[in-house]
């Protein structure tokens, strides 16, 4: 096709069709482009260093003692040590109770030399509540333990012993068990220690009461937040800050907000805000397996505030390696330095005198360097200008290369490029996913987080970069406009697809806390768009030049798109190790191919300056080099911070008839699946090992001399569990909790001899039915915890019970509703009081004879290493060292009431 036949654009420059034909400043060599993505790696790794940055830790010689509001790393640290002891602390136990009267005498020395009031106070509490998990269930606590400090204020006590206006600060000193939880949650109760030191030497009371409640079993699904609802000091909070990880190190985020009074006041003394407000939202959809004691304040308290959580490094989280000497210098300070002038100024500010209704607000910080927050009202107007700005940038490079029918014709073209370089870039990932997930390793992102970007960044890169020139090639023939006005294009037609989007977002209310996502990088490049729209029309721009001007202005919003893929990443690539998945490689891939989208479209369109001689040869080596890299075998855990987590079950399971004559028994190990390698992982290891003996070896044994005192497992002894999920409740597995469900099927079950007896059992000490309502009245004696599920048969319904929480069914299974219920005696004593409790049944008459009920009794002890039988510590020991294994001792009882 000629050029005098192509279809020029009003008043644009004309050019050839190809690379020849325009002179060489008009266009960059590809090789150039090796140069160009490594800068954008190296402004990856600069924004990084930028979020991460630490304050040096102070001594607490270089603090005077009359000084208030200086917070010491060192001093913070003497007090995690002592919260933390050399134990797991997990509720119930015996070292945990040690560690709850440490840490009282630990504020009571606090509140001994303190120049204001400090009052403390050791709460053993009873209770019970519905708690909405999914799936659901009811918590019950007994003896519960709850170590609380009061910093007096102003407002002081009342006469009935309740406080006045108060500000709530929550952590958690109990942990999960095999782990010490230096950073979950110690690190913020040593935090909350040093900052009540701190305060205690004011000279002048804050407006406020400071509570600092250092809860003791919120590892037992929140109960002891629960719990302290019940304590006089309770009644009068108006604001809550809940401290809590998910991860260890760098900066603690906030991540749910119910009080934006309080945000302000935390954007106003952080001198290094991180708070994401697509944070709550991916909390509340449930991506996140976990809850934070937030969610107590916010059901039950009624009590607003803000949620604040360290998320980054979180394989370590609920894992042996999350351990005091893991916690980088400056970690604490920083924390430290957070929370300090947080509540100082939450506790002494007038804003905060009246209880609030919950709200929420749209949040989020530009590479922890300062903070945005607005209402949800004037995020829809900003939102709204935001996205007209686009628009009218996109009318900008109209008006400024000819607003005729054929430049809007080719704008359009150029949108559909866009959308096409996207597609083409997501099925390429999709392609090297499934590639990777048949030939190679999945998970192998745990040990190397930046192996996503040679994974799924660079392959959606090529594809749609490849594409983006294919689809130029076609449209150059149809007009001839020069290399730089391409760009300049493809760029404007990239800002009229997110302004198009983010318009259609304002419209769906529930995404207001998500839209900045897309608002924020737009605004960045409209502004920038002007000025390289301007130098290229009227400065006649070399390519180079042109390239580095898109970048140089585009680069805050490219930084703030990699900001938010290190924190997505962050967050959910330790999750993988933990969420049972059988295709987590697919998961993090869709997430990066989404991440590599957003962060590309601050610089879509550049990739045209560049000329197409050698294209192809660059992207193939980048494509080899990816490849190359795909296809090494990096094992997912190699290193002190990332663990394989296993939850091991040593049980004995009994079903008993209506008369308690045991009907069967049987007895071994569960290994629940929490990844997607762990059960084949610990299948391999016992087949690997000597305790493992093939069946007709096992029966050449048996007519011989044998070792009784060694552990033999045969192949008929392991079997993967998954048929008789379908007709037994929890799989007829112990259960711990409703959520286990999901890593029971196609869990590995080894049989083997039962663990150490404990007392338990459950039984039924009046059973009375008058007209159709039957009452049964039940004691359950147990360990520290238990499990008990019932499930009333067909015709019989569960009208009520002897607990403060509502009847409500946990799920339904045959058509029958299951009612789940937890049970925590949460504080160590050398007796454990039964647990005695009342259903209430509507019954017709002619059943009231049969049975009514099959109720499951699941009875655990959850840290007790001492009680592991012989048999059971040989099959620990011929694991792999990378391995992290939480056992739970538990006998499961089902009985027909």
């Amino acid at each position: 096709m000629s050029t005098s036949n192509k279809q020029a654009l009003g008043g644009l420059p004309l050019f050839g069709i190809n690379d020849h034909e325009e002179k060489t400043s008009h266009w960059i060599s590809s090789k150039y482009l090796v140069i160009l993505f490594s800068f954008f790696l190296l402004l990856a790794f600069i924004t990084t260093v930028i979020e991460n940055d630490l304050p040096s830790p102070i001594k607490e010689r270089h603090i005077s003692r009359s000084d208030a509001n200086t917070f010491s790393e060192e001093s913070a640290k003497k007090y995690l040590d002592k919260i933390l002891g050399d134990q797991p602390r997990v509720s119930g136990t015996k070292y945990h109770f040690i560690k709850t009267r440490d840490l009282k005498e630990l504020l009571d020395n606090i509140a001994r030399f303190s120049n204001l009031p400090v009052h403390t106070d050791w709460q053993y509490v009873d209770g019970s509540y519905w708690l909405a998990f999914n799936p659901a269930y009811v918590n019950i606590y007994q003896n519960l333990s709850n170590i609380v400090a009061v910093l007096e204020g102003d407002s002081g006590f009342n006469p009935d012993g309740t406080t006045g206006t108060s500000i709530l600060v929550n952590c958690h000193y109990d942990s999960v068990p095999f782990a010490i939880g230096a950073s979950d949650n110690g690190v913020f109760c040593a935090v909350m220690a040093e900052t009540l030191s701190k305060l205690s030497r004011r000279k002048t009371k804050l407006k406020h009461n400071i509570i600092f409640l250092f809860n003791g079993a919120e590892e037992n699904a929140l109960m002891a937040s629960h719990g302290f609802l019940s304590h006089p000091w309770s009644k009068n909070i108006i604001s809550v800050v809940n401290l809590d990880a998910a991860g260890m190190n760098w900066k603690p985020n906030v991540f749910q907000v119910t009080d934006p009074r309080l945000l302000h006041i935390y954007k106003k003394t952080s001198s290094r805000p991180t708070a994401q407000g697509v944070g709550e939202v991916l909390f509340n959809t449930g991506i996140i397996p976990s809850d934070t004691d937030f969610r107590i304040w916010r059901d039950f308290g009624n009590i607003t505030g803000i949620d604040i959580a360290f998320v980054k490094w979180g394989c370590v989280y609920h894992t042996r390696n999350d351990r005091p000497e893991l916690i980088h210098d400056g970690v604490i300070q920083n924390a430290g330095d957070m929370l300090l002038n947080l509540v100082r100024e939450a506790a002494d500010s007038s804003d905060l005198t009246l209880k609030e209704p919950h709200s929420t607000a749209v949040y989020f910080d530009y590479l922890g360097l300062f903070l945005l927050t607005y209402t949800k009202s004037v995020a829809l107007q900003v939102d709204v200008i935001v996205g007209l700005l686009g628009l009218m940038s996109v009318g900008y490079y109209l008006w400024l290369f000819g607003f005729r029918r054929s430049s809007c014709h080719e704008l359009l073209w150029a949108a559909a490029g866009r959308v096409l370089c996207a597609v083409a870039g997501l099925l390429s990932v999709a392609a090297f996913t499934l590639f990777m997930i048949v030939a190679t390793t999945q998970l192998r992102y745990l040990s190397v987080e930046w192996i996503v970007v040679p994974f799924y960044w660079v392959p959606y890169l090529i594809a749609s970069l490849a594409t983006s020139h294919a689809f130029d090639v076609w449209r150059s023939k149809k007009t001839t406009i020069s290399r730089s006005i391409r760009a300049v294009q493809a760029m404007s037609a990239t800002r009229l697809l997110m302004s198009s989007a983010l318009l259609i977002l304002c419209c769906v209310p529930s995404l207001t806390n998500v839209r900045y996502i897309v608002a924020a990088p737009l605004l960045v490049m409209s502004a920038a768009s002007v000025v390289t729209m301007s130098a290229v029309r009227y400065g006649r721009l070399k390519a180079l030049q042109h390239l580095i001007l898109e970048v140089l202005l585009n680069a805050p919003a490219t930084m703030f798109a990699f900001s938010l893929a290190s924190r997505f990443d962050s967050l959910l690539i330790p999750i993988m190790g933990r969420s049972a998945a059988n295709y987590p490689d697919a998961i993090i891939a869709g997430i990066n191919a989404l991440l590599a989208v957003h962060a590309a479209c601050s610089v879509s369109g550049i990739d045209l300056l560049f000329s197409r001689r050698r294209l192809w040869t660059v992207l193939g080596g980048f494509a080899v080099l990816s490849f190359v890299i795909m296809l090494i075998p990096i094992s997912p855990y190699r290193d002190e911070s990332t663990t394989q987590r296993h939850y091991w079950f040593h049980t004995q399971i009994t079903s008993y008839d209506r008369n308690f004559k045991p009907l069967d028994t049987v007895s071994g190990v569960m290994i629940t699946k929490l990844d997607v390698y762990n059960v084949q992982a610990a299948l391999a290891a016992i087949r690997d090992s000597d305790l493992y003996v093939k069946d007709n070896e096992a029966n050449k044994d048996n007519e011989g001399s044998i070792d009784n005192t060694k552990l033999r497992i045969k192949e008929s002894d392991l079997s993967i569990i998954n048929k008789q999920c379908d007709k037994e409740l929890y799989c007829d597995m112990p259960m711990f909790r409703p959520r286990f469900e999901k890593n029971m099927n196609n869990s590995l079950f080894v049989k083997m001899s039962p663990p150490a007896p404990f007392k338990h059992s459950l039984q039924v000490v009046n059973r009375s039915c008058v007209e159709n309502i039957c009452s049964l009245n039940f004691v359950m004696h147990g360990p520290a915890h238990n499990s008990i599920t019932i499930w009333p048969r067909e015709d019989v319904n569960l009208m009520n019970w002897s607990f403060d929480s509502p009847v409500k069914e946990t799920m339904t299974m045959q058509d029958r509703p299951v009612y789940t219920l937890i049970h925590s005696t949460a504080t160590y004593t050398e007796f454990f009081e039964p647990l005695e409790f009342t259903l209430n049944l509507t019954v017709p008459t002619q059943l009231q004879s049969t049975v009514l009920l099959d109720v499951s009794h699941h009875a655990h002890k959850i840290y007790n290493p001492d009680d592991f039988t012989d048999e059971y510590r040989q099959l620990l020991d011929v694991m792999p060292e990378y391995f992290n294994i939480a056992t739970f001792l538990t006998f499961r009882s089902n009985y027909l009431f």
